[in-house]
């Protein structure tokens, strides 16, 4: 009859370790808000875990306006604390009505202001 030795359990756990290590290694570097680690790379989540990187702090973007110039379309979207994010794209494209954005209060700009911005540039581009 077969008796499992001791040794046995350690080469499994660490072929495991060796098999998931070159996983991580091998992940592509790709960064989303909700991430844990695995998509990251173990590089970056170590700086994280260390804390020499912080992970950047969202908030929840509404959809402010959208307006289309010619052949282009700005999506501009508010968070908290006067966070700003526009999306440029073509016109008659879909605006999603919130995402998430990284919390960045900046009391220079509005929402108005990159719709002046978008327009000033559309009229350049004649």
């Amino acid at each position: 009859m077969f008796s499992p030795s001791k040794a046995a359990p350690s080469k499994t756990i660490k072929a495991c370790g060796i098999v998931l290590t070159a996983f991580l290694l091998s992940a592509p570097v790709t960064a989303q808000a909700n991430d844990s680690g695995i998509g990251i790379g173990l590089r970056h989540m170590q700086k994280l875990w260390n804390g020499i990187l912080e992970k950047p702090q969202m908030t929840t973007c509404r959809l402010a306006t959208r307006q289309t110039v010619k052949a282009k379309q700005i999506c501009v979207y508010a968070g908290a604390n006067r966070t700003y994010v526009a999306i440029y794209n073509d016109a008659g494209t879909f605006c999603a009505g919130e995402m998430q954005c990284r919390y960045d209060p900046d009391r220079s700009k509005s929402v108005s202001g990159y719709v002046v911005a978008f327009r000033n540039a559309q009229k350049k581009n004649k």
